[in-house]
């Protein structure tokens, strides 16, 4: 949040040079947030299985790194790969899909104790960052007043009380998955690596 924050800072510095510069960091930005939900939810989501959880955390780590290559690249901050830094996003947060299926899967199914407990928990924070993509995508409500948000109410400004909003509510989940794991033995039969 805080590489957001100097870019809507110095966004409009004289030098394109430095705001892109300062762009580039606010896209590096994103990709930590999306990191740091990833690392605390796989690592107890599968902590009593270490084969996945370090299979998955190494996935995300090579997608991120291959993201942060990928944001590097001369054209990537152009307008012409708007669409392709967009997709880049969505496809790694969408890659946290099959871990948690997987999860789903590894508990027992969706009617298991651990499931029942965290699964709504997991799906607000998807619901949050759904919300949070609509408005950034949609550029609503100033599509429809232009000119009377400029100020506040923006979609932007939406966008990231929302992405704050959704990053609180999955600090909190991790706190609560971190108690849960810590107080209650790991099963006999999920240390195996189905």
């Amino acid at each position: 949040m805080l590489c957001s924050v100097g870019y809507h800072l110095f966004s409009c510095h004289r030098s394109e040079r430095t705001c892109r510069r300062w762009l580039a960091l606010d896209y590096a930005g994103i990709s930590v947030g999306i990191l740091g939900c990833y690392v605390p939810g796989i690592y107890y989501a599968f902590f009593c299985n270490t084969f996945w959880r370090q299979l998955y955390l190494v996935t995300i780590l090579s997608l991120i790194l291959a993201v942060f290559c990928a944001q590097v690249h001369p054209r990537y901050l152009s307008n012409d790969w708007r669409r392709l830094r967009t997709a880049i996003f969505c496809a790694v947060a969408g890659c946290s899909i099959v871990p948690a299926c997987h999860w789903v899967w590894l508990n027992g199914g969706l009617r298991t104790d651990a499931v029942e407990l965290f699964l709504p928990r997991i799906m607000v924070m998807y619901l949050i960052a759904g919300a949070a993509f609509l408005f950034y995508v949609t550029k609503v409500p100033e599509r429809y007043f232009p000119g009377q948000m400029n100020y506040v109410g923006a979609s932007h400004q939406v966008w990231h009380v929302l992405v704050v909003l959704m990053f609180y509510w999955w600090h909190q989940t991790a706190v609560y998955i971190m108690r849960f794991r810590h107080s209650q033995p790991c099963p006999g039969r999920a240390t195996s690596t189905h």
